[in-house]
């Protein structure tokens, strides 16, 4: 798998072996940075500004991703241990100036729901893309609102089985749909206050 834009566009970075993990597509990827770079309101992706958090990181794909965009910081959340390890992998193989700079990148092994109550910074963006089966959206989603991570302008971007309708999720919380695509059995839902 390789990275689709900025300083690192072209990278080949080390991906999560097995039947559990699906990483995002580069035709999704490229999607959601252009969506996110250019809003309604103008430019949301600021360059050196930008923070994001990256749910269920699996490879880290999302947030190297980011990073390569020039993103002041990403904070990678993975519960398995191996696919922890990869993410620290590619930091260090790949982004190795990233890597060193502490501020820039940091990888919590741990749980997502008990990630998000040990968090205390707010998000620019979050990037949320949990096993499809395990149903966490809901739980992930009321997290979030609850501990208030999303900046006040910020984008939470659900990747989702195609067929999976969000919105009786999201009028559960106080976020409002911005944009739903469909890329064939892939659904990205990108949701704000």
């Amino acid at each position: 798998m390789r990275i689709t834009g900025g300083i690192y566009k072209g990278k080949t970075i080390q991906t999560v072996k097995g039947q559990e993990v699906r990483p995002t597509s580069s035709k999704v990827r490229e999607s959601i940075f252009n969506i996110i770079r250019l809003t309604e309101s103008g430019t949301v992706f600021y360059e050196g500004e930008t923070i994001m958090l990256d749910l269920f990181a699996g490879s880290g794909i999302m947030g190297l991703e980011a990073l390569s965009r020039e993103a002041k910081k990403v904070v990678f959340v993975e519960k398995n241990p191996h696919h922890s390890e990869i993410i620290r992998k590619n930091l260090l193989c790949h982004c190795e100036e990233l890597a060193t700079k502490q501020s820039k990148t940091k990888l919590l092994t741990t749980d997502a729901l008990k990630a998000l109550d040990k968090i205390n910074e707010k998000f620019n963006f979050i990037f949320i893309d949990p096993p499809y089966a395990a149903e966490l959206y809901e739980p992930v989603l009321k997290k979030i609102q609850e501990n208030k991570i999303l900046s006040q302008e910020g984008f939470i971007i659900l990747e989702h089985p195609s067929n999976l309708n969000l919105e009786k999720i999201i009028c559960e919380t106080e976020f409002k749909i911005y944009k739903t695509k469909i890329y064939g059995d892939t659904g990205i839902t990108i949701i704000h206050y």
